[in-house]
């Protein structure tokens, strides 16, 4: 499965906040698209990123 299709599989606050990091938004305004404190992106970045991983690899190994 290609990126761009797992993350469609993601809830909408992960993959919007990926896919506007992959097109190169600053933090910043990222944070404010998803109505949160800049403080609190990083954290939603990580768990999007480890569940978009996790993904990838059950459609991988299946």
């Amino acid at each position: 499965m290609r990126r761009a299709e797992a993350l469609r599989h993601l809830p909408s606050a992960y993959s919007l906040a990926l896919r506007l990091r992959d097109a190169g938004l600053p933090d910043e305004l990222i944070a404010k698209f998803l109505a949160m404190e800049r403080e609190a992106l990083d954290p939603l970045l990580d768990v999007a990123e480890a569940k978009l991983a996790a993904i990838l690899v059950v459609e991988r190994d299946a």
